[in-house]
């Protein structure tokens, strides 16, 4: 279901995709949790939207092959966001589609159960972006907090310049801040709005 399911249903023999079933089971597990319990959650880490080649391996602060030496090698791979936000919007939808579809089988006929879950998933977790992460921290508000700090009597001309590096490290597309990537799992303010940053 969705962009990415279509984009692995059209992959080519030999054509390398990286899937993390367990990152897919986790994103729904935290929309269930927000689904009971409220709140909200942030993901943040460096990928892309989309599945690709980017299984890596570190030693010593170098790229190596990853199966170079296992065991002391550090191995990673770009978190595909669109895979978390299809598993919590679209795989949501349908496991929900069928628990509503088991009830009212079990029950015979519908009954109260079925419009009572409806209601409760009126306005249910949704996930949101990804978006990038100096985009993300600009529009939260990270260069005017940055500026009110400096600005403070008690802030040293050392400290000022840590902060400005900080922020420009986070921020700006040749560091973090087109690497890394910010995805929202919440349910819509008032059923419409998508949360800050969104």
């Amino acid at each position: 279901v969705g962009p990415n399911a279509a984009a692995l249903d059209a992959a080519s023999p030999g054509d390398v995709m990286e899937v993390c079933p367990e990152g897919m089971m986790l994103a729904q597990d935290i929309a269930n949790r927000i689904e009971k319990c409220g709140g909200a959650a942030l993901i943040i880490d460096y990928g892309e939207e989309g599945s690709k080649d980017s299984l890596r391996a570190f030693r010593r602060h170098k790229q190596t092959h990853p199966l170079s030496s296992p065991g002391t090698v550090d191995v990673t791979a770009d978190v595909d966001f669109a895979a978390l936000r299809e598993a919590v919007n679209n795989g949501l939808d349908a496991m929900r589609n069928m628990k509503r579809e088991a009830e009212t089988t079990a029950s015979g006929e519908e009954d109260g159960r079925s419009s009572s879950s409806a209601a409760d998933t009126a306005n249910p977790p949704v996930a949101f972006g990804p978006v990038t992460q100096g985009k993300f921290l600009t529009s939260m508000g990270a260069a005017e907090r940055t500026v009110a700090l400096i600005e403070k009597d008690t802030t040293t001309d050392e400290q000022a310049e840590d902060l400005f590096a900080a922020l420009e490290r986070l921020v700006q597309p040749e560091h973090m801040g087109e690497r890394y990537k910010v995805l929202a799992i919440a349910r819509k303010k008032d059923g419409i709005f998508a949360p800050p940053g969104f």
